[in-house]
């Protein structure tokens, strides 16, 4: 589940999931739940049925997922919230304990001292966007293929950088321009 930015008219910033995900799963649960429903007024419960039940649940779960982290300039607090329907966890972070909003990048399946290495087959490059705190310690935020994220990742954690007049940090540029191959064609 992709997380996606976003600036309330209050000034605050939301870098969470998207409503988006959630119709996709919403419309999902319907139509897993009327072939269900379809299944059970046809001839029951059978061992058949159990599949369709199982993706019913699966996007009920989808449905209620909730993540999202609160940049809130005005109260100088980053709040995380995770969870499913009602149960969710909340941790708020003040401004002052975070030193900065950083991005890094590696290739999975490497070591973070090898230098020149070069993304293949199931190693691919990602990126890391996390709250760099006083006691150097980090809270990743997302970690999603660089690919993926085009740039926006970094796009978006300059603006809540900016929302909360935090410094920014990235280790490098994003590959916005990726080199393709004649095995991508």
């Amino acid at each position: 589940m992709r997380m996606r930015f976003k600036q309330m008219p209050n000034g605050v910033g939301s870098y969470a999931v998207s409503n988006a995900t959630r119709w996709f799963y919403a419309l999902f649960c319907l139509f897993i739940g009327l072939g269900f429903a379809s299944v059970l007024i046809d001839g029951g419960l059978t061992t058949p049925s159990i599949v369709p039940l199982a993706l019913f649940i699966v996007s009920l779960i989808g449905l209620g997922y909730r993540e999202s982290w609160m940049f809130d300039p005005h109260t100088h607090t980053v709040t995380y919230t995770i969870g499913f329907y009602g149960l969710v966890k909340r941790e708020t972070y003040p401004a002052p304990s975070i030193q900065m909003l950083e991005i890094t990048h590696f290739v999975r399946g490497s070591s973070p001292h090898e230098t020149n290495v070069r993304p293949r087959g199931r190693n691919k490059a990602m990126l890391v966007f996390s709250l760099h705190m006083q006691d150097d310690s980090t809270k990743d935020i997302e970690i999603l293929p660089e690919r993926t994220s085009g740039g926006r990742t970094e796009a978006a954690a300059q603006a809540l950088a900016a929302i909360m007049d935090l410094p920014f940090h990235a280790d490098r540029e994003p590959d916005i321009y990726q080199s393709v191959s004649v095995r991508d064609v």
